[in-house]
């Protein structure tokens, strides 16, 4: 086992950083004096950082190759903490469990052959491991509840980090965020800039801001994560002795109802609601790519591609969601995190955010 770093020492490599949750891992840990950070993905490097410092270093490889992910990581000797917010999106969760666990496999092994001085991983995991895509699940869902039968990559993910780091001396830590509120572009789980979309498009056609998904939805309790919380809830698994070989929910810290939470997002683009309207988003949004090329026209916004800038499915799947989603978050408080965020706040920012980088109208 590699003696602690001190820290000015510490060298963290952030995989998936043009995800929703690898970006604001970046952009946080850029800021912070304690950290040299080095992203990678299968993109290039980060552009601009939204909190307007100079991206930090980027590789670029294909994880699903062992070969290019040993060669490009070679010289990653320096590396002492790593936070894996890969994900590879297939058409089926039992499709997904190889490629995602190869993925890290082929980081673990990559950085073992590079000699790194590894301390520490986070592995970014999710709401899944509790079966809340399946159905109504037990709520509050807790740390220590039992796994529920596959298909699921996060299970093989956790047990394959388990075996590296027994052998390799290195510590551990998994969060398990849910429905991630931030910044991203391309990404197939971005809930936010998908639902900015749907409401400048929206406006721009002079319809009403409906509510897409399932009545049932529309008045459950659900919740979220913000970016920015779990960003900083990551830098405190890094280090902390209380974080070690521990599983973590990471929410806000209350819960929402869409009914409630809806009129925000219409207030911010000053927009009338009406009442829910169910239906397809991955159906009725996809003859909107001219509409939203028009949007950015108009609007001078950068030029994100529509294919990149909206998650449809993963938003249809989420706003069809219609039971309770509650995550028990008193492990990660008495452990010493205690951080937390108002998700109607956390909305109304992360807008703003997005509108301030010219992202959305």
């Amino acid at each position: 086992m590699t003696s602690a770093t001190s820290t000015h020492q510490r060298h963290v490599l952030v995989i998936g950083a043009h995800g929703v949750v690898g970006r604001a891992v970046s952009e946080h840990l850029v800021a912070q004096p304690d950290w040299t950070v080095t992203t990678a993905a299968r993109r290039g490097p980060l552009e601009e950082l939204f909190n307007g410092l100079q991206p930090p270093r980027h590789i670029s490889l294909d994880l699903l190759d062992p070969d290019q992910a040993t060669h490009a990581l070679a010289e990653s000797r320096e590396i002492t903490h790593l936070v894996y917010a890969g994900y590879a999106e297939r058409s089926t969760m039992a499709a997904m469990v190889e490629p995602n666990l190869e993925m890290l496999a082929n980081t673990l092994t990559a950085l073992e052959a590079a000699a790194a001085a590894l301390e520490h991983v986070v592995l970014i995991g999710g709401g899944k491991s509790y079966g809340e895509h399946l159905g109504p699940y037990k709520t509050p869902a807790k740390e220590s509840d039992p796994r529920f039968l596959g298909p699921i990559f996060y299970n093989e993910q956790e047990d394959l980090l388990r075996e590296r780091a027994h052998a390799r001396g290195f510590g551990w830590t998994v969060l398990r965020p849910d429905g991630v509120f931030g910044p991203s572009t391309g990404s197939p789980m971005n809930i936010l800039t998908s639902l900015a979309v749907f409401a400048a498009i929206s406006r721009e056609l002079g319809v009403p801001l409906r509510f897409p998904g399932s009545h049932g939805a529309w008045t459950a309790l659900h919740q979220t994560t913000d970016a920015d919380l779990l960003a900083r809830a990551v830098e405190w698994a890094l280090v902390a002795p209380s974080a070690r070989d521990e599983i973590f929910n990471v929410i806000n810290g209350d819960h929402f109802r869409w009914q409630h939470l809806w009129p925000d997002l219409a207030g911010f683009f000053d927009m009338p609601s009406a009442p829910p309207q169910p239906l397809s988003l991955q159906e009725q949004m996809s003859d909107k790519e001219p509409v939203w090329d028009r949007i950015v026209e108009k609007y001078n916004l950068r030029r994100t591609p529509y294919p990149a800038i909206a998650s449809w499915p993963f938003v249809d799947g989420w706003l069809n969601t219609n039971y309770d989603m509650v995550q028990s978050t008193i492990k990660i408080r008495q452990a010493g995190f205690t951080c937390c965020q108002d998700t109607h706040t956390s909305l109304l920012r992360n807008l703003t955010n997005l509108r301030r980088n010219q992202l959305i109208p």
